[in-house]
């Protein structure tokens, strides 16, 4: 590990796993630099659920604003989303990856981790899931009639928070679907 990954894990390691914690100023710093984004890339590995936690919601921020940053990760993301260690790696990565440049193979692996995704244990990343796959059918990227699949049988869940999740997201998808 070189300094600015030790550096940028410390910054992570601070505060509750429940709190965002330096992750606000980790974003702005891997905002400018690509070798802040790799350490905290990186710190997706950690065996720290704290720096995972922190990390995740880091890399999200810098999603929100910068999504282009993370298309020579595609892959690496891909791979932590396909079997989260934790539930923040699940809640957050969807956010970033809907909007990325995704080659097809991509996006097609994206479409099937997120419908996998969708039965975790974790709520949330249930719901993130979900939300990701209209978001890709709302963007044009996936077909709408394999997002309404998905939401009509999360309409069926046994976990009322899902099901009522995505009956606001077929009635949204609808709506766009219609215009």
């Amino acid at each position: 590990m070189d300094v600015v990954e030790a550096s940028i894990r410390d910054r992570l390691h601070e505060g509750d796993r429940r709190e965002t914690g330096s992750s606000e100023i980790v974003a702005a710093m891997a905002l400018s630099d690509f070798k802040v984004l790799g350490a905290v890339l990186e710190c997706l590995d950690d065996p720290d659920p704290g720096v995972v936690s922190h990390a995740a919601h880091a890399l999200m921020r810098v999603g929100e604003q910068r999504p282009e940053l993370f298309d020579p990760s595609c892959d690496f993301l891909l791979e932590r989303l396909a079997g989260p260690k934790q539930w923040e790696i699940g809640e957050q990565l969807p956010k970033i990856l809907v909007r990325t440049n995704l080659s097809d193979i991509q996006l097609e692996t994206l479409a099937r981790t997120l419908e996998r995704n969708i039965a975790s244990e974790w709520s949330i990343v249930a719901a993130c899931s979900l939300q990701a796959i209209v978001d890709l059918a709302l963007a044009g990227r996936i077909n709408a009639k394999r997002a309404k699949s998905q939401l009509n049988s999360a309409l069926s869940s046994k976990r009322k928070a899902l099901a009522a999740r995505a009956r606001v997201l077929s009635a949204r998808l609808d709506r766009a679907t219609k215009s």
